[in-house]
Protein backbone atom coordinates (compact mmCIF):
# COMPACT_ATOMS: atom_id res chain seq x y z
CA UNK A 1 0.00 0.00 0.00
CA UNK A 2 2.72 2.44 0.98
CA UNK A 3 4.82 1.58 -2.10
CA UNK A 4 1.88 2.31 -4.39
CA UNK A 5 1.51 5.82 -3.00
CA UNK A 6 5.16 6.81 -2.53
CA UNK A 7 8.04 6.43 -4.96
CA UNK A 8 11.51 7.31 -3.65
CA UNK A 9 9.97 9.27 -0.80
CA UNK A 10 7.89 11.49 -3.16
CA UNK A 11 4.09 11.19 -3.47
CA UNK A 12 3.25 9.19 -6.60
CA UNK A 13 0.82 11.80 -7.98
CA UNK A 14 3.44 14.53 -7.61
CA UNK A 15 5.95 12.35 -9.45
CA UNK A 16 3.55 12.08 -12.39
CA UNK A 17 3.00 15.84 -12.45
CA UNK A 18 6.74 16.55 -12.44
CA UNK A 19 7.32 14.01 -15.19
CA UNK A 20 4.61 15.51 -17.36
CA UNK A 21 5.95 19.02 -16.84
CA UNK A 22 9.45 17.95 -17.79
CA UNK A 23 8.11 16.17 -20.85
CA UNK A 24 6.36 19.31 -22.02
CA UNK A 25 9.29 21.59 -21.17
CA UNK A 26 11.89 19.47 -22.90
CA UNK A 27 9.74 18.51 -25.87
CA UNK A 28 11.41 19.50 -29.13
CA UNK A 29 8.37 20.73 -31.05
CA UNK A 30 5.36 22.83 -30.08
CA UNK A 31 1.97 21.32 -30.78
CA UNK A 32 0.66 24.39 -32.61
CA UNK A 33 3.03 26.68 -34.47
CA UNK A 34 2.55 30.39 -35.19
CA UNK A 35 1.69 29.99 -38.88
CA UNK A 36 -2.09 29.37 -38.43
CA UNK A 37 -2.52 32.52 -36.31
CA UNK A 38 -0.46 34.63 -38.73
CA UNK A 39 -2.44 33.25 -41.68
CA UNK A 40 -5.73 33.96 -39.91
CA UNK A 41 -4.62 37.55 -39.28
CA UNK A 42 -3.72 38.11 -42.96
CA UNK A 43 -6.97 36.52 -44.14
CA UNK A 44 -9.04 38.75 -41.83
CA UNK A 45 -7.27 41.79 -43.29
CA UNK A 46 -7.88 40.52 -46.81
CA UNK A 47 -11.60 40.06 -46.11
CA UNK A 48 -11.89 43.46 -44.46
CA UNK A 49 -12.77 41.83 -41.11
CA UNK A 50 -10.75 44.35 -39.10
CA UNK A 51 -12.43 43.70 -35.75
CA UNK A 52 -11.49 40.02 -36.03
CA UNK A 53 -7.93 40.95 -36.99
CA UNK A 54 -7.65 43.25 -33.97
CA UNK A 55 -8.67 40.41 -31.65
CA UNK A 56 -5.48 38.58 -32.66
CA UNK A 57 -3.24 41.46 -31.54
CA UNK A 58 -1.21 41.00 -28.38
CA UNK A 59 -2.97 42.73 -25.49
CA UNK A 60 -1.00 42.03 -22.31
CA UNK A 61 1.16 45.15 -22.52
CA UNK A 62 4.15 43.72 -24.38
CA UNK A 63 3.00 45.32 -27.63
CA UNK A 64 3.37 49.10 -27.89
CA UNK A 65 -0.11 50.66 -27.88
CA UNK A 66 -0.58 53.84 -29.86
CA UNK A 67 -2.72 56.66 -28.56
CA UNK A 68 -4.80 56.48 -31.74
CA UNK A 69 -5.86 52.92 -30.91
CA UNK A 70 -5.48 49.81 -33.02
CA UNK A 71 -7.41 51.31 -35.93
CA UNK A 72 -4.29 53.25 -36.95
CA UNK A 73 -2.83 50.10 -38.50
CA UNK A 74 -5.61 49.68 -41.06
CA UNK A 75 -6.40 53.14 -42.44
CA UNK A 76 -4.42 55.56 -44.59
CA UNK A 77 -5.72 58.53 -42.63
CA UNK A 78 -3.67 57.71 -39.53
CA UNK A 79 -0.34 58.16 -41.31
CA UNK A 80 0.97 55.05 -39.49
CA UNK A 81 3.72 53.16 -41.34
CA UNK A 82 3.92 50.21 -42.01
CA UNK A 83 0.20 50.34 -42.75
CA UNK A 84 -2.07 47.52 -43.88
CA UNK A 85 -4.69 49.75 -45.52
CA UNK A 86 -3.72 48.80 -49.07
CA UNK A 87 -4.46 45.14 -48.21
CA UNK A 88 -7.80 45.65 -46.45
CA UNK A 89 -10.61 44.06 -48.44
CA UNK A 90 -8.42 43.61 -51.55
CA UNK A 91 -7.71 40.53 -53.67
CA UNK A 92 -4.20 39.10 -53.47
CA UNK A 93 -2.63 35.66 -53.35
CA UNK A 94 -1.16 34.55 -50.01
CA UNK A 95 1.87 32.37 -50.61
CA UNK A 96 3.26 29.59 -48.42
CA UNK A 97 4.51 31.02 -45.12
CA UNK A 98 7.91 30.38 -43.58
CA UNK A 99 8.50 30.70 -39.84
CA UNK A 100 11.32 31.14 -37.35
CA UNK A 101 10.90 30.58 -33.64
CA UNK A 102 13.01 31.53 -30.63
CA UNK A 103 12.44 30.54 -27.03
CA UNK A 104 12.79 33.07 -24.24
CA UNK A 105 15.71 32.83 -21.84
CA UNK A 106 13.24 31.60 -19.21
CA UNK A 107 11.42 29.19 -21.49
CA UNK A 108 11.64 26.20 -19.10
CA UNK A 109 9.85 28.29 -16.49
CA UNK A 110 7.42 30.50 -18.41
CA UNK A 111 7.08 28.72 -21.77
CA UNK A 112 7.34 32.01 -23.68
CA UNK A 113 8.35 31.76 -27.31
CA UNK A 114 8.71 34.33 -30.10
CA UNK A 115 8.16 33.82 -33.82
CA UNK A 116 8.47 35.59 -37.16
CA UNK A 117 6.28 34.41 -40.03
CA UNK A 118 7.00 35.61 -43.58
CA UNK A 119 4.29 35.66 -46.25
CA UNK A 120 4.95 36.27 -49.96
CA UNK A 121 1.94 38.19 -51.29
CA UNK A 122 1.22 38.30 -55.03
CA UNK A 123 -1.08 40.71 -56.84
CA UNK A 124 -2.49 39.18 -60.00
CA UNK A 125 -6.13 40.07 -60.67
CA UNK A 126 -5.67 43.45 -59.00
CA UNK A 127 -2.40 45.39 -58.97
CA UNK A 128 -2.43 48.62 -56.94
CA UNK A 129 -0.50 51.71 -58.02
CA UNK A 130 2.62 53.00 -56.28
CA UNK A 131 2.74 56.79 -55.92
CA UNK A 132 5.79 59.01 -55.48
CA UNK A 133 5.96 60.47 -51.98
CA UNK A 134 5.21 64.14 -52.82
CA UNK A 135 1.83 63.57 -54.44
CA UNK A 136 0.92 60.85 -51.91
CA UNK A 137 1.22 63.41 -49.10
CA UNK A 138 -0.41 66.36 -50.80
CA UNK A 139 2.47 68.22 -52.48
CA UNK A 140 2.34 69.17 -56.13
CA UNK A 141 4.97 67.63 -58.35
CA UNK A 142 6.54 68.90 -61.58
CA UNK A 143 6.20 66.60 -64.56
CA UNK A 144 9.96 66.13 -64.93
CA UNK A 145 10.27 65.01 -61.29
CA UNK A 146 7.34 62.67 -61.76
CA UNK A 147 8.97 61.11 -64.83
CA UNK A 148 12.23 60.67 -62.89
CA UNK A 149 10.25 58.63 -60.37
CA UNK A 150 8.59 56.61 -63.14
CA UNK A 151 12.04 55.81 -64.57
CA UNK A 152 13.46 54.62 -61.22
CA UNK A 153 10.67 53.89 -58.72
CA UNK A 154 12.65 51.29 -56.73
CA UNK A 155 14.97 53.98 -55.41
CA UNK A 156 12.11 55.55 -53.45
CA UNK A 157 11.25 53.38 -50.43
CA UNK A 158 10.14 55.96 -47.88
CA UNK A 159 6.75 55.21 -46.29
CA UNK A 160 5.89 52.83 -49.09
CA UNK A 161 2.90 51.22 -47.41
CA UNK A 162 1.08 54.59 -47.43
CA UNK A 163 1.88 55.19 -51.09
CA UNK A 164 0.39 51.94 -52.41
CA UNK A 165 -3.14 52.75 -53.54
CA UNK A 166 -5.87 50.55 -55.07
CA UNK A 167 -7.21 53.66 -56.80
CA UNK A 168 -5.94 57.15 -57.53
CA UNK A 169 -9.38 58.60 -58.11
CA UNK A 170 -10.47 61.16 -55.49
CA UNK A 171 -12.38 59.74 -52.54
CA UNK A 172 -10.19 56.84 -51.44
CA UNK A 173 -8.90 58.73 -48.38
CA UNK A 174 -11.31 60.58 -46.15
CA UNK A 175 -10.65 64.33 -46.14
CA UNK A 176 -9.51 65.84 -42.88
CA UNK A 177 -12.19 67.60 -40.88
CA UNK A 178 -11.80 70.55 -38.51
CA UNK A 179 -11.39 69.51 -34.87
CA UNK A 180 -13.27 71.45 -32.23
CA UNK A 181 -10.84 73.09 -29.82
CA UNK A 182 -12.73 75.46 -27.56
CA UNK A 183 -16.33 76.67 -27.15
CA UNK A 184 -17.00 80.25 -28.21
CA UNK A 185 -17.19 82.75 -25.37
CA UNK A 186 -20.62 84.07 -24.52
CA UNK A 187 -21.20 87.39 -26.24
CA UNK A 188 -22.77 90.23 -24.24
CA UNK A 189 -26.33 91.05 -25.08
CA UNK A 190 -26.48 92.91 -28.39
CA UNK A 191 -22.84 92.20 -29.29
CA UNK A 192 -21.70 90.18 -32.30
CA UNK A 193 -21.05 86.49 -31.52
CA UNK A 194 -17.61 84.89 -31.81
CA UNK A 195 -17.13 81.87 -34.08
CA UNK A 196 -15.94 78.59 -32.50
CA UNK A 197 -12.19 77.94 -32.64
CA UNK A 198 -11.09 74.91 -34.68
CA UNK A 199 -7.89 73.28 -35.80
CA UNK A 200 -7.40 72.81 -39.52
CA UNK A 201 -6.63 69.11 -39.13
CA UNK A 202 -7.75 66.48 -36.69
CA UNK A 203 -4.76 65.25 -34.67
CA UNK A 204 -5.75 61.66 -35.44
CA UNK A 205 -4.43 62.21 -38.95
CA UNK A 206 -1.07 63.59 -37.88
CA UNK A 207 0.15 61.12 -35.26
CA UNK A 208 3.00 59.86 -37.42
CA UNK A 209 3.93 62.77 -39.66
CA UNK A 210 2.59 63.88 -43.03
CA UNK A 211 -0.96 62.81 -43.62
CA UNK A 212 -1.66 60.68 -46.72
CA UNK A 213 -4.22 62.22 -49.06
CA UNK A 214 -5.70 61.62 -52.48
CA UNK A 215 -2.99 62.25 -55.12
CA UNK A 216 -1.92 65.86 -55.50
CA UNK A 217 -1.50 67.44 -58.91
CA UNK A 218 1.28 66.69 -61.38
CA UNK A 219 1.93 69.88 -63.32
CA UNK A 220 2.84 69.87 -67.00
CA UNK A 221 5.12 72.61 -68.43
CA UNK A 222 1.99 74.10 -70.03
CA UNK A 223 0.45 74.63 -66.61
CA UNK A 224 -2.11 71.87 -67.10
CA UNK A 225 -2.39 68.82 -64.86
CA UNK A 226 -2.09 65.17 -65.65
CA UNK A 227 -5.48 63.47 -65.42
CA UNK A 228 -5.90 60.35 -63.26
CA UNK A 229 -6.17 58.28 -66.45
CA UNK A 230 -2.85 59.66 -67.71
CA UNK A 231 -1.22 59.00 -64.34
CA UNK A 232 -2.34 55.37 -64.25
CA UNK A 233 -0.69 54.73 -67.61
CA UNK A 234 2.66 55.88 -66.20
CA UNK A 235 2.71 54.84 -62.55
CA UNK A 236 4.35 51.54 -61.51
CA UNK A 237 2.12 48.87 -60.02
CA UNK A 238 2.71 46.44 -57.20
CA UNK A 239 3.35 42.87 -58.31
CA UNK A 240 4.70 41.25 -55.14
CA UNK A 241 5.52 42.18 -51.58
CA UNK A 242 6.82 40.22 -48.58
CA UNK A 243 4.93 40.66 -45.32
CA UNK A 244 6.70 39.67 -42.09
CA UNK A 245 4.58 39.19 -38.97
CA UNK A 246 6.05 38.91 -35.46
CA UNK A 247 4.12 36.92 -32.85
CA UNK A 248 4.46 35.84 -29.23
CA UNK A 249 3.09 32.97 -27.18
CA UNK A 250 3.24 33.69 -23.47
CA UNK A 251 2.94 30.11 -22.19
CA UNK A 252 2.46 26.53 -23.32
CA UNK A 253 -1.28 26.76 -22.82
CA UNK A 254 -1.60 30.23 -24.37
CA UNK A 255 -2.46 31.18 -27.94
CA UNK A 256 -0.19 32.97 -30.37
CA UNK A 257 -0.83 36.71 -30.76
CA UNK A 258 0.44 39.30 -33.24
CA UNK A 259 2.92 41.89 -32.00
CA UNK A 260 4.02 43.83 -35.10
CA UNK A 261 4.82 43.53 -38.81
CA UNK A 262 6.91 45.00 -41.57
CA UNK A 263 7.39 44.68 -45.32
CA UNK A 264 10.73 43.22 -46.34
CA UNK A 265 10.81 43.48 -50.14
CA UNK A 266 8.63 44.23 -53.13
CA UNK A 267 8.51 43.91 -56.91
CA UNK A 268 7.07 46.72 -59.03
CA UNK A 269 5.62 46.30 -62.49
CA UNK A 270 6.73 49.03 -64.91
CA UNK A 271 6.68 49.53 -68.66
CA UNK A 272 10.20 48.07 -68.73
CA UNK A 273 9.22 44.98 -66.75
CA UNK A 274 9.55 43.93 -63.12
CA UNK A 275 11.75 46.00 -60.81
CA UNK A 276 12.90 44.68 -57.43
CA UNK A 277 12.67 46.96 -54.39
CA UNK A 278 14.37 46.28 -51.06
CA UNK A 279 12.55 47.93 -48.19
CA UNK A 280 13.70 45.89 -45.19
CA UNK A 281 15.83 48.55 -43.50
CA UNK A 282 15.03 51.66 -45.48
CA UNK A 283 11.63 52.63 -44.22
CA UNK A 284 9.05 49.98 -43.54
CA UNK A 285 9.83 49.31 -39.91
CA UNK A 286 7.41 49.83 -37.07
CA UNK A 287 8.48 52.64 -34.80
CA UNK A 288 8.62 51.49 -31.17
Amino acid sequence: MISSVFRFGVPYNLTLVIALLLLVALGGADAAGPEPTAMEFVQHVQRGAIEKAKRLLESSGYRYRHQGGDDVYFVYESGYDPNLAFLVGRPFVIGTPSARQQRSDWYLIDGTIYADVAFPLRFESHRPWVLPAPIAFGRRMDFIDFMNFVAAPAAHTERLSLRIRPSIEPGLIKPSTPRFVAPPPQAPSGAQGVAPQTDRFDTYGTLFGSRPVDPAAIMLPSGERLTPAQMTRLLPRLGRIALNISLIRWGRLSSWTVVRWNFASAALITEKGEVAMSVGSGGLREQR
